[in-house]
């Protein structure tokens, strides 16, 4: 396991693997680099592939209070250090939030934008409003006990999620104190989101599952009339995370949308 230290002694946990235009995937919110333990495997035969434990997760710092611009300042400090001028990026849930906020601000060093499971303010409060249409199952239980209750109304394939979740689990266990640390950290990206005007004209794709309770409004996503190059897909199998769930559906899906992007990426653009 690498590290690097970003600002005020904040250290990142990292992994490299492979060679080639760089694939950057962060992970959601509670969740781990583990969480791409597969698309890694995968990604790493065509791209290097960076995967990173966003502040407050898994082997990383755990700050007692952080925002999302620390998550902003993290990747591309992230990026510097490894001597990466332009990424792929792919976020999912809490790592779409971060990647977006990224490009909008680092534009340029985004080859290509995929968003998976990803709105802000359903992100924030979508699992809290699970649990109370829930709560004759969930009363008494804890936030990390509640999910595995919930699993199969979260994800449309629960057993895969399961095992996608446990190998989460072992490489590093998210407590409550940190969990409600990283959610605070989205609320105050609730009042950040419409902050940006201009046209972002980065290759996007946006993934979302077809039972997917947490993201609500399909298809109503907040930043349509920014970014000017989107591609939208609904997988009809999935829940909350349609990577996992229909996986390799989604990675043909994934290296054919970074493959044409790279295809017809402008060839001053350095790496």
């Amino acid at each position: 396991m690498k590290k690097i230290e970003t600002s005020n002694q904040i250290k990142i946990a990292y992994q490299d693997a492979g060679t080639g235009i760089p694939v950057i995937l962060i992970h959601g919110l509670d969740g781990n680099l583990a969480g791409f333990y597969s698309l890694k495997k995968e990604l790493k035969k065509h791209y290097r592939v960076i995967v990173y434990d966003v502040r407050g997760h898994g082997k990383s710092t755990h700050p007692t209070s952080y925002n999302l611009n620390d998550h902003i300042k993290d990747l591309i400090m992230l990026m510097q250090q490894l001597g990466i001028k332009s990424a792929h990026l792919l976020g999912h849930d809490m790592g779409g939030i971060i990647a977006q906020a990224f490009t909008e601000k680092y534009k340029e060093k985004v080859r290509s934008l995929t968003i998976i499971s990803s709105k802000s303010e359903d992100i924030v409060h979508g699992f809290t409003k699970l649990m109370i249409e829930h709560q004759d199952k969930v009363a008494g239980f804890n936030k990390s006990e509640a999910l595995l209750i919930l699993f199969p109304y979260i994800y449309k394939k629960s057993d895969v999620a399961m095992k996608w979740f446990q190998r989460q689990r072992l490489y590093s266990k998210q407590d409550d104190e940190d969990s409600a640390v990283a959610s605070r950290a989205l609320l105050d990206t609730e009042n950040q989101s419409n902050t940006v005007t201009h046209e972002i004209n980065v290759p996007t794709m946006i993934v979302e599952g077809r039972y997917d309770p947490i993201i609500i409004n399909k298809e109503n996503q907040q930043f349509e009339n920014q970014f000017k190059n989107i591609n939208y897909v609904l997988f009809n199998d999935s829940g909350h995370a349609p990577h996992i769930e229909e996986e390799e559906k989604f990675l043909t899906l994934y290296l054919n949308f970074v493959e044409k992007n790279d295809a017809s990426h402008t060839t001053n653009l350095l790496i």
